[in-house]
């Protein structure tokens, strides 16, 4: 996987207490996630962050969710080789 550490705009659904990221937006592009493949949360202090894996087509990238700044950042991608 490729770092890249940028701020994204991000379309979820909430489901009860749950979020679902729906896709999100980078460089001038809507990616619509196909599969969430793992969630988990992190914390630094008392600041909680949840982490999603997910897929769209072959690509896949880790989203991060800040529960203090109610911000999204793009952590990582890994892109299908061509």
């Amino acid at each position: 996987m490729i770092q890249i550490l940028e701020s994204v705009n991000v379309w979820v659904f909430f489901k009860g207490n749950l979020i679902q990221p729906y896709s999100f937006f980078w460089h001038g592009r809507q990616i619509k996630i196909d599969k969430i493949n793992l969630i988990h949360t992190s914390k630094n202090g008392i600041w909680v962050f949840y982490h999603f894996s997910v897929s769209c087509g072959g690509n896949f990238y880790r989203l991060k969710f800040d529960t203090n700044k109610l911000s999204w950042m793009l952590e990582a991608v890994e892109a299908e080789e061509e």
